[in-house]
């Protein structure tokens, strides 16, 4: 499968780029820094033109991330979440790019008491922090695409928090209730890309399956058959 990954510098953005290299061919993207792009990215500041279009055409599919890809003031982080969200599903639907992954995090859920366990069906309540309000608003401009555009196939992964590196036991290890470690990142998004998909818009939480699990996945166990299988 032929993939777009943005945000290809940001630590989240290796770590799925890495574990997605092996079964797919990618094409790594992240806006323009100043001075020389990292070898294999291709800087794009995923405007509101042609240019984008011709970043997706032939992509099977997109892997956007939404939260942990960029550090940044508000002003500049709100409009890359919204409106380059918004350009890049625009530019899907141009091309005719079915698929699009939307990379969040569950720390939309901070709102509510620690000793609760939140379900897909549950409401988000992101705090003002500018990363996590970015992202969910870029949450948002998904959601509504894809309700818009019934071509699309939308999936929002909300990811668990910390993210660590290796498998589950490294999960269980950090004793957190929501972490999540890179091997079920990595299995979960390419679950994630290969799902058929009832709906044209998917929420679905994912976190390793540690002990007194903050979040339940029943959504993503029937979803894309995670976490069901060992990581």
């Amino acid at each position: 499968m032929k993939l777009l990954v943005t945000s290809a510098t940001s630590e989240l953005g290796r770590t799925i780029s890495e574990g997605l290299s092996k079964d797919h061919t990618l094409t790594l993207t992240d806006l323009p820094l100043g001075g020389r792009a990292p070898r294999g990215i291709k800087p794009h500041s995923l405007g509101h033109d042609g240019e984008t279009d011709s970043l997706v055409r032939g992509m099977d599919a997109i892997v956007h991330v939404g939260f942990g890809g960029h550090q940044a003031e508000a002003t500049p982080l709100l409009d890359y979440l919204t409106r380059c969200t918004y350009n890049l599903l625009t530019a899907c639907l141009n091309t005719g790019v079915k698929r699009f992954v939307y990379l969040h995090t569950l720390r939309v859920f901070d709102g509510y008491e620690p000793h609760l366990t939140v379900t897909e069906r549950w409401k988000p309540l992101p705090t003002t922090e500018p990363a996590v309000l970015a992202a969910h608003l870029g949450e948002y401009v998904c959601r509504e695409f894809a309700r818009e555009h019934p071509q699309l196939e939308v999936i929002s992964l909300r990811l668990g928090y910390p993210i660590v590196p290796g498998t589950r036991s490294a999960a269980t290890r950090t004793k957190q209730p929501a972490a999540l470690c890179s091997a079920d990142l990595v299995l979960a998004l390419g679950r994630a890309l290969d799902a058929r998909v009832p709906k044209r818009w998917n929420p679905v939480h994912i976190q390793s399956p540690v002990p007194n699990a903050r979040f339940l996945m029943s959504g993503a166990e029937s979803l894309i058959g995670f976490p069901k299988k060992a990581a």
